[in-house]
């Protein structure tokens, strides 16, 4: 797996008008420690940087604490703009939301978001090609990074643009197998352990992310559904987890299952591939069916402390917001 941490600089001195020479602020060159700080354990194998001063110069004292030569790539430059909005008299909210309500609107030789997406995009695959199971830094901008984000989540539009907007620095990290997402993490240096709840859940069929972060299973067993309770937790949740290197879904599914309930004679097959999303993160998963035959004794080195039979979902489960979506599915299937 290939894993790039995107760095949205951190706060520039706007009232320079020259974009590709505009500097950090105080605050943003203190700010930039927060991204130092965020990256060092993190097993950076690469730097690189649009070639804009913000950029560089927010990923530079990474780079230089740790003694990276940065690589300057041209076309992850911030959008192209040659419009005044003071002097149009048009406010940057409005000129967003009108460039987000149609990606091939700009003024005059200014870049369209489409062309901005197209040459982020092209330039990154670039980058996976030649740098395969790296871990690669990437500094950027807000409208580059969000035709970045945007591409690979089509829910990701005008209004999250808005919300991140006054977020800098900012973190988004993305895996890949390949140049195939497999995750995305969108990072706030300020609050890193926020998250949100799942607005959007995908069931496309097998095979469709072809990259996998994790699994999720349903298994029946005595004619009702089992799921596990974790010793640190009081809620019930569905059987899964992440995929270990160098396992494919079927594998990471097969352990799951024993480590969560002990199954030792079972068949097991796949249903969909699946893909939820909230405000703060994207994963695809693929989920399975079994039917255990057999459960043998719970494992006391894993994390769960009980597994129960219900007719349905729990009342009280771990990710609400998933698990009904995928259980319907499973269901259906079953059926």
């Amino acid at each position: 797996m290939t894993t790039v941490y995107f760095i949205r600089h951190a706060q520039a001195d706007n009232a320079n008008r020259d974009g590709r020479n505009r500097s950090l602020t105080e605050k943003g060159l203190a700010d930039r420690k927060l991204v130092t700080a965020f990256l060092q354990d993190k097993d950076i194998d690469i730097v690189m940087s649009s070639p804009f001063r913000r950029a560089v110069d927010t990923v530079a004292n990474f780079a230089a604490k740790n003694g990276f030569e940065m690589e300057i790539v041209e076309d992850f430059r911030e959008r192209k703009s040659d419009i005044d909005l003071t002097k149009e008299n048009i406010g940057f909210d409005a000129f967003m939301e009108r460039q987000w309500t149609d990606f091939n609107y700009t003024y005059s030789d200014g870049e369209c978001l489409a062309a901005v997406q197209k040459r982020n995009i092209t330039a990154l695959n670039d980058v996976l090609r030649k740098h395969k199971d790296k871990n690669i830094v990437i500094g950027t901008h807000g409208t580059a990074l969000s035709m970045i984000i945007n591409y690979y989540d089509r829910t990701y539009g005008f209004a999250d643009f808005m919300a991140m907007v006054d977020i800098l620095p900012w973190v988004v990290k993305m895996k890949f197998d390949g140049e195939n997402i497999v995750g995305m993490w969108k990072i706030d240096l300020y609050e890193p352990n926020k998250d949100s709840v799942i607005h959007t859940v995908f069931t496309p069929e097998v095979g469709t992310f072809i990259g996998y972060e994790v699994v999720a299973i349903f298994a029946r067993h005595k004619n009702k559904w089992l799921y596990s309770r974790a010793k640190i937790r009081d809620v019930f949740e569905m059987i899964g987890g992440g995929i270990e290197p160098g396992e494919t879904p079927l594998h990471a599914a097969k352990r799951e299952l024993y480590e969560e309930t002990g199954a030792i004679n079972y068949t097991i097959k796949p249903i969909c591939d699946y893909r939820g999303v909230s405000n703060t993160r994207l994963l695809n998963g693929q989920l399975f069916y079994a039917e255990i035959l057999e459960l043998g004794d719970l494992p006391k080195e894993f994390e769960m402390a009980e597994v129960r039979l219900f007719d349905t979902i729990p009342d009280k489960m771990r990710f609400p917001d998933l698990l009904p979506v995928l259980f319907e599915k499973v269901r259906n299937e079953w059926r």
